[in-house]
């Protein structure tokens, strides 16, 4: 599917906005890198659990 390596680009630029956010402001800077680490675990897991791959066994 295509819509699956955009989204995991989206999310990606979105946690690194956010992590640039985070060392950027004196205030809310826990809250900005929750949500960048947050954001990254989503693509992470869209990333490793894509849905029509089947993982290969070595």
């Amino acid at each position: 599917m295509k819509l699956y390596p955009t989204l995991i680009w989206i999310f990606t630029i979105g946690a690194f906005v956010f992590l640039f956010f985070s060392l950027r402001t004196e205030s809310n800077q826990l809250i900005y890198s929750l949500v960048a680490l947050g954001l990254w675990g989503v693509a992470f897991l869209l990333n490793k659990f894509k849905p029509g791959e089947k993982e290969k066994e070595t």
